[in-house]
């Protein structure tokens, strides 16, 4: 039960230390953004950018509009009802005439009373109505006893003045990404400072203690959500390949994307991690290389909060061509051109960019393109020199690995065919077979080709011992008991894989050694030994196998069983060929040789199909040349003139 739980302990320890490493790199860039020591009238420290699209408050143009509409709102009074009853009831006991009492009463009792400004208007009012010869006398009474009762009140004029700013609404103003707030060393107002805090780069409401904490919970649930993805190719992999192989794509992932960490501080286009995506595709598949590209590029673009969006663009194109021109290099060197094409692309990109939206100098634009050009050389470069230690001490097979052991110069290829010829040629033709096989099917034709290649070299142990490298007629098997035999002809299994791991040749390529007879029976030794004990159990004569586990191995058992029968066809029509092919596939069905094997019904129709258009061509009908004494016969009968002539050799 341990056993089981530790590989999967193991996968979730990596998955929890990508996300801590990407949490902190995220934290090394936005903590350094955070500016809580920011005032008015100091020089800005840096230069901000609005990380994404945003609509941030004018705050000038706002306060203009509100101190206009304060301004509409006139001042409110209140009527002091003490001050009204002073006044009218002095004015009862004046003696004036009656008419200019009433003018007064009917202005000191309404309900908003007298300001300040009415009181001389009320005065003369009063005096105007009154008799003549009493004017002087109501005027100076008056004069003494009027004074205003509404009194301004400040408080309610400041709430409605307020109430009438508060119903303002703000006046926005667009922000687009990467739009710069502010540029480094230029004074701060406090209007910058409100853009800062609208689009989160500035917070003086919290104490730097509290900023550090949200940039950190903020660093750790960035990290965990983009280690998901990386997560899930990680744990797909491990099927294929062996944790120490999956934990070094991971080394190299981390140890790449912490570099460019540092290189961004210099230039955002000095782009290196095309080298994780190149390295990948090349390592595993085209197909993850894509993936990683996408991985890779949605990272550097949130490590670069001042331009993420050309920082992906410009970093996805890039990192796509160089995948996809690394599938279709067959040499180590053009490595380094699969990256200087992804580098020239990315800053193409970046170039395309810049015509559309501006932003950059002719100059500035040169430069960051040939920053990318650069990254993408040394990406390039990097991954050539680091390919020979992922293969030799980490054992991943690569294209360029495999292409170099189907050459015939190999050395061990050489030993084979200078000590065992016939098995040379038979693998040859066998590879050629399994490798078209296989490919037709969806498999790995150049790992089946390599792979058909060496499935046979342990025959240089003991070459005379197997038919095919029997050029004098002499069997010793005649000589030698069916049991020392079956010994002797199994041992090539053994003797094979030694030989693999004696040249350290990849492990990838040791089942095609194991798995290429699977369990079948030596039927000739077996028959043989019946015919001397019949109670041999045929378990006996079985090889050890284990059956084939993979499409490659599977097509290998087959071809060579089918080439090795065609050479017993003493007319090699198509139709013989095909009847071989079909029986000794429904043979290795029967014995139950494919039960370990992803090959299906379909599989095989196509695996038949390929062996018959191929084994035709090879097993093809010649004509019978005639010999030169013929010709010189036939001459002399028909009397032709040339019949002197020297002939031609045929």
């Amino acid at each position: 039960m341990a056993d089981r739980r530790r590989p999967r302990d193991g996968r979730w320890a990596v998955g929890i230390g990508l996300a801590v490493v990407l949490a902190i790199l995220f934290f090394s860039v936005y903590d350094a953004r955070d500016q809580g020591g920011l005032a008015a009238g100091n020089p800005s420290p840096q230069t901000f950018v609005a990380p994404v699209p945003v609509q941030v408050t004018d705050r000038l143009a706002t306060e203009a509009r509100r101190q206009a509409a304060r301004a509409q709102v006139p001042e409110l009074t209140r009527v002091d009802p003490t001050l009204q009853t002073l006044v009218l009831g002095s004015l009862a006991s004046s003696g004036l005439p009656p008419v200019a009492l009433d003018t007064v009463a009917a202005a000191y009792t309404r309900a908003e009373g007298v300001n300040a400004s009415e009181v001389d208007a009320v005065l003369e009012a009063a005096v105007a109505v009154s008799p003549e010869e009493r004017r002087t006398e109501v005027l100076a009474v008056l004069e003494r006893r009027l004074v205003a009762t509404a009194q301004v009140d400040l408080d309610l004029t400041e709430a409605a003045r307020a109430a009438t700013a508060a119903a303002i609404a703000p006046v926005l103003r667009s922000l687009e990404a990467g739009q710069v707030i502010v540029q480094e060393g230029e004074v701060l107002t406090a209007e910058v400072l409100g853009t800062l805090e609208a689009v989160g780069l500035y917070a003086p409401r919290f104490a730097a203690f509290g900023r550090s904490v949200w940039i950190v919970l903020g660093a750790l649930l960035l990290g965990g959500l983009a280690a998901l993805p990386l997560g899930y190719a990680l744990r797909s992999l491990s099927d294929r390949f062996r944790p120490s192989q999956v934990h070094a794509l991971v080394v190299l992932t981390v140890a790449t994307l912490v570099v460019q960490r540092f290189v961004l501080e210099f230039s955002p286009s000095f782009v290196l991690v095309l080298l994780v995506p190149l390295l990948v595709a090349v390592l595993v598949s085209e197909v993850a290389g894509l993936l990683w590209a996408v991985w890779v590029a949605v990272v550097t673009a949130l490590l670069v909060p001042s331009t993420p969006l050309v920082t992906l663009l410009a970093t996805l194109v890039g990192a796509v061509v160089a995948v996809r021109a690394v599938g279709d290099v067959r040499t180590r060197p053009a490595v380094v051109l699969a990256g200087a094409l992804g580098g020239a692309a990315g800053g193409a990109a970046l170039v395309a960019w810049v015509l559309l939206g501006g932003g950059l100098s002719p100059l500035a634009t040169a430069t960051a393109f040939a920053a990318f050009l650069a990254g993408g050389v040394l990406a390039g470069v990097l991954a050539l020199g680091l390919l020979p230690l992922f293969e030799v001490a980490l054992g991943f097979l690569t294209g360029f690995r495999l292409l170099e052991l189907s050459s015939p110069s190999h050395p061990l290829l050489q030993r084979l065919l200078v000590e065992a010829p016939g098995s040379y040629q038979h693998s040859l033709i066998i590879s050629n077979l399994v490798e078209q096989a296989v490919q037709a099917i969806g498999g790995d034709p150049l790992l089946a080709r390599v792979g058909a290649l060496y499935h046979d070299v342990g025959k240089m142990r003991r070459p005379n011992f197997f038919v095919e490298n029997q050029f004098s007629g002499d069997n010793p098997h005649d000589r030698i008991s069916p049991h020392l035999s079956y010994l002797i002809i199994t041992s090539h299994v053994r003797d094979g894989l030694e030989l693999l791991r004696e040249y350290r040749l990849p492990r990838q390529l040791e089942p095609f050694v194991l798995e290429h007879h699977g369990t079948t029976v030596l039927a000739y030794f077996y028959k043989r030994a019946l015919e001397d004990a019949s109670s041999i159990s045929e378990l006996n004569f079985r090889y050890p196998g284990p059956r084939p586990r993979s499409k490659e191995s599977a097509v290998l058992l087959l071809a060579d069983a089918v080439e090795s029968a065609s050479r017993t066809l003493k007319d090699p029509t198509q139709g013989s060929i095909r009847a071989l092919i079909d029986r000794l596939i429904e043979q290795r069905l029967q014995d139950d040789q494919l039960s370990q094997s992803p090959l299906n019904l379909h599989d095989l129709a196509v695996i038949a199909d390929t062996f018959e258009r191929m084994l035709t061509a090879i097993l093809h009908r010649r004509i019978t040349y005639p010999s030169a004494e013929e010709i010189r016969g036939l001459r002399r009968a028909g009397r032709d003139p040339g019949q002197n002539k020297p002939l031609p050799a045929a």
